[in-house]
């Protein structure tokens, strides 16, 4: 009988495939971390692709594109992103709006974003 390629003592085997567990959220409605991730992941590859590198930590996702270095776009620039972004990929523009602090019009402390 041949040996198993891996073989995990220590635990169970589970009980359905990972592919096959539920998601925290639907496709069609995707939950604030899962709409956070769909809204950077893009916003990476536009860094890299303006800039030459990938974001460092305190580098802007939501930058000001008509520069050659990272600098933070304006508050309705970053706005305008944001929507364009839900709507490229059907994600929910108020929560995500909300989340990052753009909801209303006063200036809490700004972050890198």
């Amino acid at each position: 009988m041949p040996m198993r390629k891996f073989q995990y003592i220590d635990r169970a085997p589970a009980l359905r495939p990972v592919a096959a567990q539920a998601s925290c959220c639907m496709p069609s409605s995707p939950c604030l971390k899962c709409s956070m991730i769909r809204l950077t992941s893009p916003r990476f590859a536009m860094f890299s692709k303006q800039f030459g590198r990938l974001p460092e930590e305190n580098d802007e996702l939501f930058f000001d594109g008509t520069l050659s270095h990272p600098v933070r776009a304006t508050r309705n620039e970053i706005r305008t992103q944001v929507l364009e972004a839900s709507e490229a990929y059907g994600l929910n523009c108020f929560s995500l709006l909300n989340f990052l602090g753009l909801s209303s019009p006063s200036i809490h402390g700004e972050r890198a974003l």
